[in-house]
């Protein structure tokens, strides 16, 4: 008999998160309800996969905020998946070793935005990386994806399509507040915007 309590279906949300913020949470909670899933893995980007274009955070900064911000959500988690590999990273990477992790049996669902999704055929690996998860494009209100209209060799052929959340900002953005001495308070939860004050983070 299976155990109830081991999840069967995961959604996997690779992201900066620099900081996390209201619409990342947003999308996270869309995922888990919309597709039915018993958890939603945040994972945080390591700082050498970004070395062309560093974060403002350290990983130890992205990844304590990315905690506090799920801490009291249900069935969303932090994962350090991609930091505990080191050097560079590709999704391929991720998935394989979240696959290794869960096992066979487990349902791993890609989370994307609908504009990577269509670019999806440049990114390493990108046949292993769609027999590894079923891909899920997260567009913005309004925006149209029709996964049916790409050749069928194409990594996002077939993929679920959900409408976003309508949560106008970025953590660009939010940085630039912040290094402006305006209020961010309405797009981060307490704890985040208490761990920002209290680093002096984007400032």
């Amino acid at each position: 008999m299976s155990d109830p309590n081991v999840p069967k279906k995961i959604g996997v949300f690779g992201g900066t998160f620099d900081p996390i913020h209201s619409g990342h949470i947003a999308v996270g909670r869309a995922v888990r309800d919309e597709l039915e899933l018993d958890r939603v893995l945040l994972v945080v980007n390591s700082d050498q996969w970004l070395r062309d274009n560093p974060p403002s955070a350290s990983v130890a900064d992205r990844f304590a905020m990315v905690k506090l911000a799920v801490e009291h959500e249900i069935g969303m988690e932090v994962s350090d998946v991609d930091i505990a590999r080191g050097g560079s990273t590709y999704t391929v990477d991720t998935l394989s070793d979240l696959r290794q992790q869960l096992g066979s049996s487990v349902e791993l669902h890609l989370v994307v935005g609908a504009d990577s999704a269509l670019s999806m055929d440049r990114w390493r690996d990108c046949q292993q990386m769609k027999q590894l998860a079923k891909i899920v494009a997260v567009g913005r209100p309004g925006q149209q994806f029709d996964s049916g209209l790409l050749d069928s060799s194409h990594p996002a052929s077939g993929a679920e399509y959900l409408e976003g959340p309508m949560i106008d900002i970025s953590a660009t953005g939010i940085r630039e507040l912040i290094d402006s001495n305006l209020s961010v308070d309405q797009f981060l939860t307490p704890a985040v915007a208490a761990y920002i004050k209290s680093h002096n983070l984007y400032q």
